[in-house]
């Protein structure tokens, strides 16, 4: 076979990969689960929030970071009614109920990307499941040790550059930079999700193609959702109803962005790793060995010669 160009190997992968392109679809089922477990996820958020350190006003000028504006209007209300009546006492109970329910997002997340990777969900369902509950467990942990670094990380440098008498000028400007260190959170998230959720073993580089492009994804639908809301004025995001859409919309578009970036992963794995003929095959009705059959060449007669050929054999058992 002769030496393929980079068009034809990439018309080939697209083709061995077109059955995935329901993006929407996905985006649809992730932000459904997203909204129904919010309220448990912020109740986790919250009772792990209790027992550390921090004021109502830090948390919240923290997650206001992240959200923008018109968003924010519908998530920082709830938030601020958890973090004033939760307990810490109610801490382990509190925390196991409310993260079972949250954790269907990411069950959701384990079929909707292997579905993208074109694979089998994992065969034990309790093990699948337990793993969804533990990566949501981390996700909690995650967010409440990215709020600590930014609320108290300038304390602790301050701390530890005073004891040892080493100025740390990198990891100050680090902490003073607030977006960096949550770019790289998401970037970190983000290469967990599309590395360990999916039922594939492939190398982390294969995760790292969707994953910049859907943290640059993250950083754009924010920002074009900041200037649409901006101009389409305040009629869009007026009463509660249409805060709340505004907050579907949102979650609907991030979630479309992860789902392009599992499909970018995937696509990049198969044209890497798969030779051109393995990409022939795969867009074939059967594999190349086949078409040596004759049951192969009887199903690409044209009409005539099938016409013929059924003629024959009829004539033959007269």
């Amino acid at each position: 076979m002769d030496q393929p160009s980079v068009f034809n190997k990439l018309m080939k992968t697209f083709q061995i990969n077109n059955q995935q392109l329901a993006f929407g679809s996905y985006a649809a089922e992730l932000s459904f689960y997203v909204i129904w477990a919010l309220v448990p996820l912020m109740l986790a958020l919250s009772n792990i929030i209790a027992i550390l350190p921090f004021s109502e006003a830090q948390i919240i000028d923290t997650i206001q970071l992240a959200l923008p504006d018109e968003v924010e209007v519908a998530i920082i209300p709830l938030l601020e009614t958890y973090l004033t009546g939760t307990s810490s006492g109610l801490f382990s109970l509190s925390l196991i109920i409310s993260l079972w329910p949250a954790s269907n997002v990411f069950n959701t997340m384990q079929r909707v990307l292997n579905t993208i990777y074109k694979t089998v969900p994992r065969k034990n369902f309790f093990i699948a499941r337990l793993f969804a509950y533990v990566f949501t467990l981390l996700i909690v942990i995650a967010l409440v040790t990215f709020t600590f670094a930014l609320v108290f990380g300038e304390t602790i440098i301050d701390y530890i550059q005073e004891v040892f008498g080493i100025q740390f000028f990198l990891l100050d400007f680090f902490v003073n930079q607030g977006w960096i260190l949550g770019l790289l959170g998401i970037f970190i998230l983000l290469i967990g999700i599309y590395q360990f959720m999916p039922n594939v073993k492939w190398p982390i580089k294969y995760a790292i193609p969707g994953t910049v492009f859907a943290l640059l994804g993250f950083i754009l639908v924010s920002q074009l959702f900041n200037v649409y809301m901006r101009f389409a004025g305040g009629n869009v995001g007026g009463g509660t109803i249409g805060v709340f859409m505004v907050a579907i919309i949102w979650l609907y578009l991030n979630a479309m962005v992860i789902a392009i970036g599992a499909y970018i992963n995937v696509f990049y794995h198969d044209f890497k790793e798969k030779s051109y003929r393995q990409l022939v095959e795969e867009t074939s009705k059967y594999q190349s060995f086949v078409s040596y059959s004759d049951n192969f060449r009887q199903a690409n007669l044209n009409q005539f010669e099938l016409t013929n050929k059924i003629y024959k054999n009829f004539t033959n058992k007269q």
